[in-house]
C-alpha cells in the first residue's frame, strides 16, 4: 500500500502549498514537506495530479447512520424539542418504509453518502452495542472512541451509563464525551448546560451537538472549559427554524465544528451543509465567514473535538492518509471548496486506499487491489469501492419499488 503523489497543491485552512509531493506508506502520510520530484526518482506507483488541489479528508462530527433514509420528516414544524419530531418520525409512512430495510444496509447507505463528498471519518451518535451490530465492513471510518449521553433531559433516551460516569470515562481516556444539548426550547432543554455543569461534565472532552438554546453565560462557560460544539444548521433550521449562535461561539473561542445529522432531518450532503451554513451566517450577521473557517470546522477543529489531532485532520507526516482531490471551479481554492459538487470530487482516499474517484484512477484502484463498482453520480461516470451497486439493488428489493435517495444520487453504470 505504498505510492506517491507528485505535482499537487496541498490545501489546509492555514495555507496553500503549491508544487508539492507526498508519499503514502502503509496507509500513513510521509514526506509531506517535500517539493515535487521527478518520476525517475520514484520507486512506487505515482499519481501526477498536474497541480490539482488536495484537501485533508473531511471529518463529519454528527450523524446517525441508522437514520440514513429519505425524505425528511417534519409536518408540524417548528418543534419544541427533539422528542416531538421523533414522535412524528416514528408515526410517518417513510419510517415504516425504512423499517423494511436491513439495519446494516442503512449503515452502508450512510457511509456511501459521505465518501462521495470527500468525508473520510464520521461520528455515528448511537450506543456502542448498536453500532457494533451493524457497522460491518463500511467504506468509511467511524469515530468509535467516545463516551456519550443521548441528551440532557429527563426524557433523554437511556444511552450510556449516565452523564457523570460517561464524562469521567471521557476524561480518564481523553476521548470525547458527546451528547445532544440545547436542542429545543422547553425549560429542561434550555437548562441543559447548567445540568451538565452540576454533573461536572463540562470540560475540553465535552462535545455538545446542536446548541440552539445556548445562552451567553452557557457560551462563556464552554469557552472557559475548552469545550466543543457541533453545528448542524440544516437540521436545526428544518426542525426548529433556528440554529446555534455560531458567531458568538466563534468570537468567544469555543471550538465549533460541523455535522450533517441524518438525512431524515439534516442535509443530503456536506455540500448542502456548507451552502446553508454560509448563507445563514451572511443573513443572520450581515457579514461573511471566511471560507477557510468552514474548512477548519471539517478538519483541524473536528479533529480537536474528537480527540484525534495526532492522527487525522491534516496532511502531515504520521497522520492517516485520508484526503480528497478536487477539480476546482474557481481560482480561489477555498471558494472552490465551498461550492464543490459531486462531479468535482476527483479522488477520495482513506487509509491510503482509494474509495471513490474518476475513471482515470482505475489503475490506482487496481494497483492497490481495491475492487470497485462503475457508477454514475448525477450522470457523471465514477468508480466507487465495490458494494454500492449491490446495495442499491437490495434497497429497491426491500421496499419493492425503484427508490430514489436524494443523498445518494447514484445509478449503476451498465455501459
Amino acid at each position: 500500500m505504498n505510492w506517491d503523489i507528485v505535482n499537487a497543491t496541498l490545501v489546509s485552512a492555514a495555507k496553500i502549498k503549491q508544487d508539492t509531493s507526498f508519499s503514502v506508506r502503509d496507509g500513513i502520510f510521509a514526506n509531506t514537506d517535500k517539493a515535487s520530484v521527478g518520476k525517475s526518482k520514484q520507486e512506487f506507483p505515482i499519481i501526477d495530479l498536474m497541480g490539482y488541489p488536495v484537501f485533508p479528508g473531511l471529518i463529519n462530527c454528527h450523524d446517525h447512520l441508522l437514520g440514513s433514509y429519505w425524505p425528511r420528516v417534519g409536518d408540524r414544524r417548528p418543534y419544541l424539542n427533539w422528542l416531538e419530531w421523533d414522535n412524528d418520525l416514528k408515526a410517518s409512512p417513510v419510517y415504516a418504509e425504512r423499517q423494511q430495510i436491513e439495519s446494516s444496509d442503512l449503515y452502508q447507505l450512510g457511509a456511501y453518502r459521505h465518501i462521495l463528498c470527500g468525508i473520510t471519518s464520521v461520528q455515528d451518535h448511537i450506543p456502542h452495542f448498536v453500532r457494533d451490530l451493524f457497522a460491518k465492513n463500511l467504506p468509511i471510518k467511524l469515530l468509535d472512541q467516545y463516551a456519550m449521553a443521548h441528551s440532557v433531559t429527563s426524557y433523554a433516551l437511556p444511552w450510556g451509563e449516565g452523564i457523570k460516569p460517561e464524562h469521567a470515562l471521557a476524561v480518564e481516556k481523553d476521548i470525547p464525551f458527546i451528547t445532544h444539548c440545547s436542542e429545543g426550547f422547553d425549560r429542561e432543554t434550555i437548562d441543559s448546560v447548567a445540568t451538565l455543569q452540576k454533573n461536572g461534565a463540562i470540560s475540553r472532552q465535552t462535545v455538545l451537538i446542536h446548541g440552539i438554546a445556548l445562552s451567553d453565560s452557557d457560551i462563556e462557560l464552554l469557552a472557559n472549559a475548552g469545550s466543543n460544539v457541533v453545528w448542524c444548521p440544516v437540521s436545526n433550521l428544518f426542525m426548529f427554524g433556528k440554529t446555534a449562535p455560531v458567531k458568538k461561539l466563534l468570537e468567544a473561542g469555543v471550538n465549533v465544528c460541523l455535522g450533517t445529522d441524518s438525512p431524515m432531518s439534516g442535509s443530503i450532503s456536506i455540500f448542502e451543509e456548507l451552502q446553508v451554513a454560509r448563507n445563514y451566517y451572511q443573513t443572520a450577521y450581515s457579514e461573511d465567514l471566511d471560507p477557510s473557517v468552514f474548512l477548519e470546522m471539517l478538519t483541524t477543529r473536528a479533529a480537536r473535538a474528537m480527540r484525534i489531532e495526532d492522527s487525522r485532520g491534516a496532511i502531515t507526516d504520521g497522520n492517516a492518509a485520508d484526503f480528497f482531490v478536487l477539480q476546482p471551479q474557481f481560482d480561489d481554492l477555498y471558494e472552490s471548496f465551498m461550492q464543490m459538487k459531486y462531479a468535482d470530487i476527483k479522488l477520495v482516499v482513506i487509509d491510503g486506499k482509494p474509495v471513490f474517484g474518476d475513471y482515470e484512477y482505475s489503475d490506482l484502484f487496481d494497483a492497490l487491489s481495491v475492487k470497485y463498482d462503475r457508477v454514475r453520480v448525477q450522470g457523471e461516470k465514477k468508480l466507487v469501492k465495490s458494494g454500492l451497486n449491490a446495495l442499491i439493488h437490495r434497497i429497491r428489493a426491500s421496499v419493492k419499488f425503484d427508490k430514489k435517495l436524494d443523498f445518494l444520487p447514484v445509478e449503476p453504470d451498465e455501459n
